[in-house]
């Protein structure tokens, strides 16, 4: 899998443009140019367009079709957010005279609902989604068009992430990754390796009154990626930016190792079985726990209750200085396969995620945008929890941009499971690449 090496995503890109140390220097298999490749591959997808997106969308561009009425945007279902999304949206309306209906609909349920709602007419113009996944496949999106102006302000990784053999399908609106959070009241200093982690597993943990050194959902693939692949494991085999989804490395030497480490938590008792999102924050806010392994999401919740005692730190490294390598992921506006106004869809896409916009989501949200120019504004880099992130993403990887990885998630969440149950751990991840195989036949991948 190519990993991060040069990888400007969320907050690294802080160094970057700051002028400061470069990025993706770790345990890293990548080329010196996949930034350059991502702009390339952002840019072609994008050559001869000849819309003005984003700051032009006051007038009527040149060669833009006539204004539409209305469009439609389905933002993830969260009150708050939804309430901040639409004060933006008002300012494309003011500028434009276009209404912007913004729908709530679960980001995890929007390409089921839209397969049906779309050919019926009833679907929106962009959607939100965590990459573009199978969108292509299953025939959700369409190619969205923008000048270079507006490409430029993304980082290049981040418009790649949501482009599928060189065509670009939406614009990037959040960013993010996971670190080590830590209660200074029982965790003086950030674990730096994972020797000092197990520390606190065996100085801290007294399962029997509920109290745990670290915790983290190890039987979630997502989560356990960082040491998984840190180990040197790999989903699909990277070969210069194209997967080979034929050559699995679910099963093979780095995964393996890594998920023997996790096993091993298990076995002396770090991490109770069954342990879930809903255990980790509960026993964390409540001073239970050293350190846990979460996302920015989190940062509300535990900063409401442990307030100047929360830390945010870059993830252990493990054995032989290598850095956990956590997956990247890129959320972003859609542009629908339905939507009979993609120009002007294109144009909202850009002002909902232009630098005034989205240094305005990060103030209400505190959710990372793309846009290099709010990542270098002193507002996040002076920002200790984002600060914290940024010392973890530079060695994290992005999610691979193939359908393939869909067939995944289901099979390692049950390898998992049973390595916490004590399984053997070779043969549950034997048996989780035979049923990635099987899901990819059935599918109708062309695999070998």
């Amino acid at each position: 899998m190519r990993k991060s090496k040069g990888l400007l995503l969320t907050l690294c890109l802080m160094m970057s443009v700051s002028g400061l140390a470069g990025c993706g220097n770790g345990n890293n298999n990548a080329s010196g140019n996949n930034g350059a490749k991502a702009e390339n591959t952002a840019a072609n997808a994008n050559a001869g367009a000849n819309n003005t997106a984003g700051e032009n969308a006051a007038a009527d561009p040149s060669g833009m079709p006539e204004k539409p009425a209305e469009l439609t945007v389905w933002q993830d279902d969260n009150a708050d957010k939804m309430e901040f999304f639409t004060a933006i949206t008002e300012k494309y309306t003011d500028k434009t005279g276009i209404k912007v209906n913004v729908k709530p609909v679960p980001m995890n349920e929007q390409p089921k609902v839209l397969a049906l709602d779309g050919p019926a007419g009833k679907g929106p113009d962009l959607f939100y989604q965590p990459g573009i996944g199978s969108l292509v496949v299953k025939g959700l999106v369409q190619p969205l068009k923008a000048e270079q102006a507006t490409l430029d302000l993304y980082t290049p990784e981040s418009l790649a992430a949501l482009s599928q053999a060189g065509t670009l399908y939406g614009l990037p609106a959040v960013t993010e990754t996971y670190a080590l959070f830590y209660n200074k009241k029982l965790v003086p200093e950030a674990p730096k390796t994972i020797a000092d982690l197990e520390k606190l597993g065996e100085t801290l943990t007294d399962a029997k009154k509920q109290k745990y050194g670290f915790l983290f959902e190890a039987a979630n693939f997502y989560f356990a990626w960082s040491l998984l692949g840190g180990s040197g494991g790999y989903i699909f085999k990277d070969n210069n930016g194209t997967y080979d989804i034929n050559d699995i490395g679910l099963n093979k030497e780095g995964v393996v190792k890594g998920a023997n480490l996790i096993q091993s938590w298990y076995t002396k008792g770090y991490l109770p079985k069954g342990v879930n999102g809903d255990i980790v924050g509960g026993l964390f806010t409540q001073g239970n726990v050293g350190a846990v392994i979460n996302g920015p999401w989190a940062i509300t919740d535990y900063k409401k209750a442990l307030g100047d005692d929360l830390v945010v730190a870059p993830l252990p490294t493990l054995e032989g200085d290598k850095h956990p390598t956590s997956f990247i992921g890129v959320k972003g506006y859609m542009l629908s396969k339905f939507s009979k106004h993609p120009e002007w869809a294109a144009d909202l896409a850009a002002f909902i995620t232009n630098e005034e916009s989205s240094l305005e989501w990060f103030q209400k949200t505190g959710e990372v945008p793309p846009v290099k120019t709010v990542l270098s504004n002193s507002e996040l880099t002076s920002d200790p929890m984002v600060a914290g992130f940024s010392g973890q993403i530079q060695y994290g990887q992005p999610f691979p941009t193939v359908p393939e990885l869909d067939h995944v998630w289901e099979p390692m969440a049950n390898a998992l499971k049973f390595v916490a149950e004590g399984k053997d751990v070779q043969t549950s991840l034997d048996d989780a690449v035979k049923l990635v195989q099987d899901k990819m036949k059935m599918a109708g991948a062309a695999t070998k």
